[in-house]
């Protein structure tokens, strides 16, 4: 702000100089009373006050009528001022006003009464007073619009009068450049308090054309805080960039780095704003290292580089205060826990436990280390940490969280009735918690565990029909309820439901297949291609599933064809898939059904070269291509290839088709009593209705 230091010097020099033209003009003042006003100017030219002050109050107590009885009065007041008393200043000043409204000395009166209200710590009557000053004398006015906005400022008055004062300011074309300065910079930042942040930045800018060399950064600093706030990350980024040009390591240059670095987190540059709150930690005399510590912590956990976690906190954890070590210490546990360091870990919240008795997240802590030792498989231990959280003193949901992860050790230790019970009691204390539906949801895979399918879709319905993240999930798991109780009409509404809800979830195509896996047990082959061909341009498992399971579709209804083109199709496309194997096994009996033998004989052959013996598709090949060579008239060779089937693997499923076959074989051949033999054990090997009636029809058997 601007003071006049010498405010009263510069008005009595001018006064001194027509004191005679005053005098000779003036007909009605005694040359006594003349003289008496000479005498005090002269006074308090030489500084004088005192003596000044005695011969003015004199004057200005004589009841004979003085022309210059308002500037007596005026320099009476200001010599109280100079003497400092001034609360009797004040006094002259308010009698100038109050009784010569009209007088040249009004303005400094007023000026001067704003002056001596400031001394007298008193500032809402020095900013009326200030206020009062007119624009007759415009530096004057501008000065006491200036001291008047200073003290509004420095005393947190109305915003928006002071906002008021400086904008009357603005208008006066003869502002100079620092009056200029000061006038949008106090704009600018009551606007920034009231959290107008657009009006700010206007007023910053202009504060900015005008500032001092040494405020440049301050308001360069200002205008980036704007940006910020009004979430122009970009441009604030490139303000506060301005901020540190000016002076990297000063005080706003290092707050303006520390902001730097949360614009470019917000910009998604996390490597950027690392490398700024790493320069700050390493700078040991800023005035952000701990904040830039704590948030450069933080910062690595969001991106998951948790052994940088780790490391940062254990070289420069020391520099904090007890309770944001505290804080550090807790995310650097949990940290070793995410790269995998669980008994580190563990370790680490231990010693948190003995170190920080007292801390506020001695509960959670407890927590973690359950969690761990969840990890562990320490599922016993683990329930001791928890149960020491589910009192009532605890915050309710980390106790509810507690209680459900002793239910999940429960589940984990094989106990299900206790798994049950912790999951129940969830519900019912926590009614409105977040792992109520978690709970209900165990509860419905428990149910799933015993059989007990009734409850189990309960559970699973009671969360689908809610507004909870789990209920697609829920729905799914009701259809694959439904389907294990062989309930595939209701199975199928629920896998709909699902596909309703998640056109696009992540289990759209166990859905679908699972569809079509149902309208199969309904014998709905119709249904069951629409369904699968839904996975055709699926990429994962279930696009050759889905293919495999058209292709059975497409053989069953006699189009062998299209099946074998469906069946090659999976080999081309993944030679290493797990139905590669049964894929050419099927190409071979639906060339044989074709009655392309030559060429089934070929596929089945190439089946048993290329796979080995434990393979799935094997014994089934071997059982094809030795009817394959019966039918191409290889009987002997075809009936030992089916033999094989017994004799290697003799708890297959095809077994007494296996023997059925070879005795068929035997017939052609004219051998019945090794016919009669293999049908004999057709009968031992439990065969299908049809087979068995075959094989006692041979053996001339009634049923």
């Amino acid at each position: 702000m601007y003071y006049l230091i010498k405010k009263c010097f510069v008005v009595l020099c001018s006064l001194i100089l027509f004191i005679g033209l005053y005098s000779s003009e003036i007909h009605a003042d005694t040359p006594e009373q003349t003289e008496q006003y000479r005498y005090a100017l002269g006074l308090i030219q030489r500084k004088l006050y005192d003596e000044a002050a005695k011969v003015l109050t004199r004057l200005t107590s004589d009841p004979e009528q003085f022309s210059l009885m308002d500037a007596a009065v005026f320099w009476l007041a200001e010599c109280e001022y100079r003497k400092g008393d001034y609360v009797k200043a004040a006094g002259y000043y308010k009698k100038l006003i109050k009784e010569f409204p009209g007088s040249e000395y009004y303005d400094r009166s007023a000026y001067g009464l704003g002056w001596s209200h400031t001394k007298d710590n008193n500032p809402k009557s020095a900013v009326e007073a200030f206020l009062s000053v007119t624009k007759k004398e415009i530096p004057l006015w501008t000065d006491a619009k200036l001291k008047a906005g200073y003290l509004m400022v420095k005393y947190s008055m109305d915003t928006e009068k002071m906002i008021e004062n400086y904008e009357d300011l603005l208008k006066e074309n003869s502002l100079k450049p620092l009056q200029l300065y000061e006038s949008n910079l106090q704009i600018a930042v009551g606007r920034f308090n009231q959290a107008i942040y657009k009006k700010a930045l206007e007023f910053f800018n202009s504060a900015l054309k005008h500032a001092p060399k040494d405020k440049i950064q301050a308001v360069q600093f200002y205008i980036a805080e704007c940006q910020f706030r009004l979430k122009e990350y970009k441009l604030a980024a490139s303000d506060y960039s301005k901020t540190m040009a000016i002076d990297p390591n000063s005080v706003l240059g290092q707050k303006s780095a520390y902001s730097l670095a949360w614009c470019n987190i917000n910009n998604g540059e996390s490597d950027k704003a690392i490398s700024l709150f790493k320069n700050q930690v390493l700078e040991t005399e800023s005035v952000v290292r701990k904040e830039s510590l704590k948030n450069l912590i933080e910062l690595f956990m969001n991106t998951h580089d948790y052994q940088s976690a780790v490391e940062w906190a254990d070289k420069y954890a020391q520099i904090l205060e007890v309770k944001d070590k505290a804080e550090v210490d807790y995310t650097k546990a949990l940290a070793l826990s995410r790269i995998g360091e669980f008994q580190k870990s563990l370790l680490a919240f231990s010693e948190y436990l003995k170190k920080y008795p007292k801390n506020e997240k001695i509960n959670e802590v407890h927590y973690q280390i359950g969690l761990l030792k969840i990890a562990l498989s320490q599922f016993k231990e683990a329930i001791i940490d928890f149960e020491k959280i589910i009192g009532e003193k605890v915050e309710a949901s980390l106790r509810e969280k507690a209680l459900y992860r002793i239910g999940e050790c429960w589940f984990n230790l094989g106990n299900i009735t206790q798994a049950g019970d912790s999951f129940n009691r969830v519900i019912k204390l926590f009614p409105n918690g977040k792992a109520r539906f978690d709970a209900l949801y165990q509860i419905g895979e428990l149910a799933y565990l015993d059989k007990n399918y009734n409850d189990a879709i309960v559970a699973f319905e009671a969360i689908g029909v809610s507004e909870n993240e789990l209920a697609p999930q829920a729905i799914f798991r009701a259809g694959e309820v439904f389907m294990k109780a062989g309930k595939y009409t209701d199975s199928n509404a629920k896998f709909k439901k699902y596909l309703e809800i998640e056109p696009n979830g992540k289990m759209r195509e166990d859905a679908y297949f699972k569809i079509g896996l149902n309208w199969l047990e309904l014998k709905d082959d119709a249904n069951a291609l629409t369904a699968f061909s839904e996975l055709l341009n699926a990429k994962g498992y279930f696009r050759q599933e889905a293919r495999f399971n058209i292709a059975e579709i497409a053989a069953r209804l006699g189009n062998h064809p299209l099946a074998i083109q469906h069946y090659k199709a999976i080999v081309a496309e993944d030679p290493k898939h797990p139905l590669a194997s049964q894929a050419r096994r099927a190409v071979g009996v639906s060339l044989y059904k074709l009655e392309d033998f030559e060429n089934a004989i070929a596929v089945f052959t190439s089946v048993i070269k290329d796979y080995p013996a434990g393979d799935i598709a094997i014994p089934e090949s071997r059982l094809w291509l030795g009817k394959s060579l019966i039918k191409a008239n290889k009987i002997e060779a075809g009936i030992l290839e089916i033999l094989k089937v017994p004799v290697l693997y003799p708890n297959n499923p095809n077994v007494a088709e296996a023997y059925a076959s070879a005795a068929r074989g035997y017939k052609l051949i004219n051998q019945n009593d090794k016919m009669k033999m293999m049908y004999e054990e057709v009968l031992k090997h439990k065969p299908e209705k049809d087979l068995k009636a075959e094989a006692e029809k041979q053996l001339n058997r009634k049923n």
